[in-house]
């Protein structure tokens, strides 16, 4: 019997799964690495995600996880979001 693939994580936010060829925000704790969430990068879920940002003392890493479409020049890439914010 082969292994199972690990399911993809649901958006905090939307709470549908985030697939692969999709972008993704993940908030960690940055003392101790604990993910905190995971979420769409699309302007409405990353929102969502704003409510960490107004807590007392919090210091959070946000990383923004490009999928495989985005090939090696991914300095460039906005997501699809508006410029606004991008």
């Amino acid at each position: 019997m082969s292994p199972r693939k690990p399911k993809a994580p649901r958006c905090d936010c939307c709470k549908r799964r985030i697939r692969r060829n999709q972008h993704e925000l993940v908030l960690s704790d940055l003392t101790t690495g604990q993910v905190i969430g995971h979420y769409h990068a699309h302007q409405d879920c990353m929102v969502g995600a704003s409510k960490y940002f107004y807590g007392k003392g919090a210091a959070l890493r946000a990383s923004f996880i490009h999928p495989d479409k985005c090939g090696e020049n991914q300095q460039h890439c906005d997501a699809g979001l508006s410029e606004g914010a991008a």
